[in-house]
């Protein structure tokens, strides 16, 4: 018997049940008239089923995270069609086999060893994943994102250098599909080993993001890799003021780069002073309004210790690069996040001496408790971008001038985040271990994000934001395209609409948009769109289209 409850604008919970994290959405007017949370898979399907039954676009939330609308906004072609969101947060829970006989429901001749629910969010996967197995998985590590959009959107983290993507060690799921009717779902379970159409589906779901094809209900993994014993944590600052001009500044971004560049094939080195495969940076740059510019590091050997052998020494290295490039002794600051800005004013901090002395040396466990903020529910606006190349003339004067300009007391949540990237992610073999993330050549991944309470300011902080972001494509025609081979297009879990058109109005599709986010992937997945969902039931602002767009 179904279990879902069904809440709707009667309900006191309401208002509050129709937001996601980012509280510019729905937009007004705009938002889900119906949302059936759900306690169990057959719930799911149930509240799915009853909604389609009733003539109700559906939208799916795991976490609540998603960056744009495309779970809570109505879209302008479904007219008057009711807009129900199938909540999955109460889908939680972990199985862990060491013998590997966890199977599916709908296919019990596929045995994993681990079963993940996908309303699980990361602590609390991350917490279950330690204390069951002694395992983690290379994703986020925001406490309350969903596994949900995480995983199948391609999730990284700072273990992905080490240990690759999330979807990278994913081997089945368990998912719910538009069946021959087009009017109803069908559960089933779909992996690498499934043949034809599924198995195609089963490779959407590794990195095409959320809201495509259907909606997952447990991701199933045959193995994943240990979990680190302890990690070095340091956290530095610059203030503006250390970089005496653009070309300064310039140099610092480009020894963050290069160190990267130049250390990228080493992350798995038999030698464990130059194996770097557990380093892992945050680069943020912060308005100066916002406060200082921050450098995160987290650093384990690669067999999860930090033991004084030698290990430690692309860590003092990488550390020793960027304070050359500074030319500056930066403060300690005793807390970071991973997450939005940091407010070195408000924190602990002394000056640096030494990485290995100054670094905290603690537990991993207890450090990704440290550094699992998610920040406050504001309203906010989010681009991204993967590089591969070095930071040219365009992107540096692009980002001194619109970080380090005046002071601005609306800009006092704004930065661009540069996380390192590569390593073991570039390595995957997508011959034997296809997935639809295409970018595999990258040595960064940046996220550009501005924060703000007051709708009042929507449209200040957004044209701030698409003013500086075009400023650093000017080169590439205003998105990062990789036209000249140093970027690999943008990431689908930070999406953003401005990528789906050629301008800031919104009045015409831009033709590549689809391979900006997929690369050569786009045109497969269009397939598999119209194989899997020919009648468009899951679809929302970006979703993968039943055609290539138009050119």
């Amino acid at each position: 018997m179904s279990s879902y409850n069904l809440i709707d604008k009667t309900d006191t919970r309401f208002e509050t049940l129709k937001k996601g994290f980012n509280l510019r959405w729905p937009e007004q007017g705009s938002g889900a008239d119906y949302i059936y949370v759900c306690n169990n898979s057959e719930d799911v399907l149930s509240a799915a089923n009853a909604a389609l039954a009733r003539n109700q676009r559906i939208t799916v939330r795991s976490g609540g995270h998603c960056y744009e609308g495309f779970v809570s906004n109505k879209l302008a072609a479904d007219g008057t069609t009711p807009l129900a969101i199938i909540d999955l947060s109460l889908l939680v829970g972990m199985d862990f086999s060491e013998n590997a006989d966890i199977s599916s429901p709908w296919d019990t001749s596929a045995k994993y060893k681990f079963r993940a629910a996908s309303g699980n969010q990361n602590w609390d996967g991350t917490v279950n994943l330690y204390k069951l197995a002694n395992r983690s998985i290379p994703g986020g590590s925001c406490y309350s994102v969903g596994a949900g959009g995480h995983i199948s959107g391609g999730g990284y983290g700072l273990l992905s250098r080490l240990h690759g993507l999330t979807v990278d060690w994913l081997s089945g799921v368990d998912i719910l599909v538009p069946a021959a009717d087009g009017k109803s779902l069908l559960a089933k379970h779909v992996s690498l080993k499934s043949t034809g159409s599924d198995r195609d589906l089963f490779i959407a779901c590794r990195g095409a993001g959320g809201g495509n094809f259907g909606i997952i209900l447990n991701y199933y993994f045959a193995e994943l890799p240990a979990a680190p014993e302890q990690v070095y944590l340091l956290s530095l600052a610059w203030p503006w003021s250390t970089f005496k001009d653009k070309a300064h500044f310039g140099q610092f971004l480009n020894s963050y780069w290069q160190w990267f560049n130049t250390h990228d094939s080493e992350w798995n080195s038999q030698d464990i002073t130059k194996a770097n495969g557990g380093l892992f940076s945050l680069l943020k740059l912060q308005h100066r309004s916002t406060g200082d510019i921050h450098l995160l590091i987290q650093y384990t050997g690669n067999d999860g210790r930090v033991d004084g052998s030698g290990q430690e020494k692309p860590f003092a290295d990488f550390v020793d690069t960027m304070n050359k490039a500074a030319g500056v002794v930066p403060d300690v600051i005793e807390m970071g996040m991973t997450y939005g800005v940091v407010n070195a004013q408000a924190e602990s901090k002394r000056k640096f001496k030494d990485a290995v002395k100054d670094a905290r040396l603690i537990d991993w466990l207890y450090a990704t408790q440290t550094l699992n903020g998610s920040g406050d529910n504001q309203r906010g606006k989010y681009k991204s971008d993967q590089q591969i190349g070095n930071f040219g003339a365009t992107e540096i004067t692009a980002l001194w001038e619109g970080l380090n300009g005046a002071d601005d007391p609306l800009l006092n949540q704004a930065l661009v985040q540069i996380d390192s990237y590569g390593g073991c992610i570039n390595t995957n073999d997508e011959t034997t271990n296809p997935t639809s993330v295409y970018q595999r050549s990258s040595l960064l991944k940046a996220q550009f994000q501005v924060y703000w309470t007051d709708k009042a300011n929507d449209q200040y902080c957004i044209n701030w934001m698409q003013k500086l972001y075009s400023a650093c494509f000017a080169d590439q025609g205003g998105k990062p395209y990789g036209n000249d081979g140093r970027y690999q297009g943008c990431y689908i879990n930070y999406p953003d609409t401005d990528m789906k058109y050629t301008a800031a109005d919104h009045a015409k599709v831009d033709p590549e948009w689809l391979t900006l986010y997929y690369g050569d992937k786009a045109e497969s997945l269009v397939k598999t769109k119209r194989a899997v969902d020919p009648n468009n039931l899951f679809r929302h602002e970006m979703s993968i289209p039943l055609a290539l767009p138009a050119k």
